[in-house]
């Protein structure tokens, strides 16, 4: 597309060295520039069929006592015919120049000092849970010992009250207080164990300990991952979230280019937060003169200086140092355009040229060559981090709350009530069934009684009966004595007799 200018086709154009817009750099044949405007001019240049000259101003603009000052002072007064730095529409400007159409959106954040990681050891181990979820952990597994030890102890069915012909491996103090927890901790490493509960009520608490600690595991196995995936996506949480807390925060310190649109949209603000900011810098006087200076102080300054910025400055000083960041909510949300005189024919040239320019992606493309591919740095906008339990990240990880794993923690107290309910159950059961048919074995005399049978005719005296004397002898009425324990019953007596009879056959 060619568009013819007007008879007088040199223009002079009034900037502001600002990088990425203009950087200028004093040369011995003259000054020379370059940046994002300087292409932006020469292709409009091109289409529009002039030629140039930079003039260089001071500032931006801003209105005095005196009548306007920098850019647009340059474009009031006809010194120059368009002002070409990178100038924000305003309200006020729009009173004394006419702007063409936007070649860039723009708004306003922080540009901070990114804080950096210090080494978290073992601590990191710890952030896939929440706090109160670990002290829910330590309190359930000193009750879980507990627990189990009472099933062990009081159930008449667990291995501690089985006999012992039906405990071939030993499992009597599977349940004791120690062995209980060691039971539960080396379910928790799924280690395995020795002995399962043998009483119902013990299986029980078993079965729903085991869905708890399963479903515990997985939920800190999966967010572990996530956290170590995520940790190049992760910085510490910064000393303010929101320009209240910046306001309150007596140790930074707040900068704003002098003169800039910015320090009045500050000044004018309908937010009595950001009125009162601009207040505490004006007391402080940690105004700016450029924004290459300011994002030196950032840099330099420990977290203990920050600057606002327009958006599209903050990210090309981001992307060239890797410890800076953009940083809090968006305000201020505005357009960059091209000035000219009131009436000037060189706006509607312009307009049309910058919409074609934009239609056709050029500019898309160079904003990318002098922001998205102007350096090397990543994770340079703060402003899609998320606090994730006492740091920030671009990831939507959080440490797992009692909230998340509340289906595990009924689980494992419904197993509980279950199992004390029949934990009563098998103590009633039993004492109903079996201590009423238990029948009392007779306690064993020091000196049983004897009884006496009478000698059979088979029996010959041995020598044994001598050295016995009377004590094992026969009796005066002819009947041998012998412990009450070697008394045979009936049913014996009774086959010896039938023996005898046999053998005399």
């Amino acid at each position: 597309m060619t568009t013819l200018a007007p008879a007088a086709n040199h223009l002079v154009i009034s900037v502001v060295d600002q990088e990425p817009f203009i950087t200028r750099e004093p040369r011995p044949s003259g000054d020379y520039y370059s940046g994002y405007l300087v292409d932006l001019i020469n292709e409009i240049s091109r289409r529009a069929n002039f030629t140039y000259t930079f003039k260089q101003a001071d500032e931006h603009g801003r209105y005095l006592s005196t009548g306007w000052t920098g850019i647009i002072g340059d474009v009031v007064k006809g010194e120059a015919q368009i002002g070409g730095g990178a100038l924000t529409v305003t309200t006020k400007r729009e009173e004394a120049v006419d702007f063409t159409k936007p070649y860039l959106s723009n708004s306003v954040n922080l540009l901070v000092q990114k804080p950096t990681w210090e080494d978290l050891g073992l601590g990191y181990l710890v952030r896939p849970f929440s706090a109160d979820y670990w002290i829910m952990l330590l309190v359930v597994l000193l009750l879980i010992g507990i627990v189990f030890f009472v099933i062990g102890k009081f159930s008449p069915y667990e291995w501690g009250n089985v006999a012992a012909d039906r405990d071939p491996r030993g499992a009597k103090n599977s349940f004791t207080l120690r062995n209980s927890y060691l039971f539960a901790l080396s379910t928790i490493t799924w280690q395995g164990f020795r002995e399962a509960p043998h009483s119902l009520s013990g299986r029980i608490m078993a079965a729903f300990w085991w869905m708890f600690i399963l479903f515990s595991l997985i939920a800190y196995t999966a967010n572990l991952t996530a956290y170590f995936l995520a940790r190049p996506e992760q910085i510490p949480k910064m000393p303010f979230k929101t320009y209240e807390d910046l306001l309150a925060d007596t140790n930074i310190r707040v900068g704003v280019l002098l003169s800039g649109s910015t320090e009045s949209l500050l000044r004018n603000s309908r937010s009595e937060t950001l009125r009162s900011i601009y207040s505490k810098i004006n007391a402080q006087n940690t105004f700016v003169g450029s924004y290459s200076e300011g994002a030196k102080r950032v840099k330099t300054s420990n977290g203990n200086f920050v600057m606002f910025m327009e958006t599209d400055s903050a990210e090309y000083y981001a992307r060239k140092n890797c410890n800076l960041m953009i940083y809090g909510d968006t305000i201020f949300p505005s357009n960059l355009a091209f000035a000219v005189r009131k009436g000037s024919v060189w706006k509607g040239i312009f307009n049309t040229i910058i919409e074609d320019l934009k239609d056709n992606g050029y500019l898309e493309q160079l904003k990318d060559k002098y922001w998205h591919f102007s350096g090397d740095c990543t994770n340079i906008d703060g402003r899609k981090y998320v606090e994730t339990g006492g740091h920030l990240s671009s990831l939507p990880i959080y440490p797992i709350t009692l909230k998340d794993m509340a289906v595990a923690i009924l689980l494992l107290f419904l197993g509980f009530i279950a199992a004390m309910i029949f934990l009563v159950i098998e103590i009633v059961h039993y004492a109903v069934t079996k201590k009423g048919k238990k029948i009392e074995r007779p306690k064993i005399l020091k000196n049983p009684p004897k009884i006496f049978r009478p000698k059979t005719k088979a029996a010959k005296a041995g020598p044994t009966d001598v050295e016995l004397g009377e004590e094992a002898g026969p009796s005066s009425d002819g009947l041998e004595s012998v412990p009450l324990e070697d008394a045979e019953d009936p049913g014996a007596g009774s086959g010896d007799e039938l023996r005898g009879d046999e053998a005399k056959a």
